[in-house]
């Protein structure tokens, strides 16, 4: 693994994290959020080095705390700790690639079993910042709108486990994501991909809308994997 030291312009938004605490998390389950966090705001890139002293010192929290943070981190294939160097924000390979489709087929195909009828403003207005930032060329933007679509769709089946479960496996895309950050042309198709399977879901009809997510995920993934699409 190339390791690579914690870019000091991301410190700012390491440290804005530790005064958002809430009162009834744990310090080991929030600095693991918060980390989830930085590494969904590209704040933690794959390859970085998580260096305790330094990370402590930005959250606010004990370094025993951050080893906790660690583990539970790394059962969620998110860090890995290499022997005699360190903790490292995990850069994924193929295998990993294929098992994270899997788990967003899972997550988000169920989201959709329960999805409401109706309109989902949030996921509509992440779909209309992608078009927006389309338009500007900011691709970072655009990927970060279709990524808050996904978040939204989830969000809309109010299950507090599925939206656990989808903050952790957007944090996980966001590092498949980093080679790929500035590539108008992989993020741009997938807009309108989003608007037609929001329409399905929005109209209630759900076997179409989990035919339509399962070609999206398959799409996506093969295109990480320069694969022949299925």
């Amino acid at each position: 693994m190339t390791s690579q030291s914690l870019d000091a312009a991301f410190t700012p938004e390491l440290s804005t994290l530790a005064t958002h605490r809430p009162a009834d998390m744990q310090a080991p389950q929030w600095a693991a959020s918060a980390l989830r966090s930085a590494m969904d705001a590209a704040a933690l890139t794959p390859g970085t080095q998580l260096v305790e002293e330094q990370l402590a010192a930005l959250l606010d929290v004990s370094r025993n705390t951050l080893r906790q943070a660690f583990t539970e981190l790394e059962a969620e294939n998110l860090v890995q700790r290499i022997p005699y160097r360190g903790v490292f924000v995990i850069q994924p390979d193929a295998e990993q690639v294929r098992e994270l489709f899997i788990e967003r087929w899972a997550v988000e195909s169920a989201a959709i079993g329960l999805a409401p009828l109706g309109e989902n403003s949030d996921a509509r207005a992440a779909i209309d910042r992608a078009r927006t930032t389309q338009a500007r060329g900011q691709v970072p933007q655009m990927a970060s709108a279709n990524q808050d679509f996904h978040r939204a769709l989830v969000a809309s089946a109010r299950s507090q486990r599925l939206n656990r479960a989808m903050s952790r496996i957007l944090a996980e895309m966001r590092l498949i994501f980093f080679e790929l950050s500035h590539d108008m042309g992989f993020h741009a198709p997938f807009i309108e991909k989003n608007a037609e399977l929001l329409a399905l879901v929005e109209g209630g009809q759900r076997e179409a809308a989990h035919r339509a997510l399962r070609a999206y995920l398959d799409l996506s993934r093969d295109r990480f994997l320069q694969e022949p699409v299925l």
